[in-house]
């Protein structure tokens, strides 16, 4: 990966619906070589998706933090959450937090039914969840 890869993912980052032409113009190179680039930063698996970002506008957001129990599977316990309705994104975490779960639902009683299922599941030990009033 070099220097124009980062502006590619840079500029995808901000935006991932750019234009490969948009892109190229931008950073003064042809469509053909942002095409190749992108396609082998998705190939490589640094790029896992092309996704959109939801304002608070449309649901209830919230960010899941968890414990997990030592004698338990990480990746166990996180397979069984990305299962639940409603869980988003997952992600393995260092410090305080095992495991973050991003939740996009429709109210707080959906949000309530999404929390008890990903406490019930063996190996979580201890959560605690942050409500996303805004995104900016």
């Amino acid at each position: 990966m070099d220097e124009l890869d980062i502006q590619i993912l840079s500029i995808l980052e901000k935006d991932s619906r750019t234009k490969n032409t948009e892109i190229a113009k931008r950073l003064s190179v042809s469509e053909g070589s942002i095409r190749r680039r992108i396609d082998n930063l998705v190939e490589t698996g640094i790029i896992k998706n092309f996704t959109i970002e939801m304002s608070t506008n449309f649901g209830f957001i919230s960010l899941v933090l968890l414990n997990t129990h030592t004698h338990e599977s990480t990746d166990e316990i996180v397979k069984q959450i990305m299962k639940i309705e409603g869980v988003k994104r997952v992600y393995e975490t260092t410090g305080e937090w095992d495991v973050v779960a991003y939740v996009l639902c429709n109210s707080p009683k959906e949000f309530n039914i999404i929390i008890e299922n990903i406490r019930k599941l063996k190996g979580v030990n201890k959560s605690t969840s942050l409500t996303i009033l805004n995104v900016l």
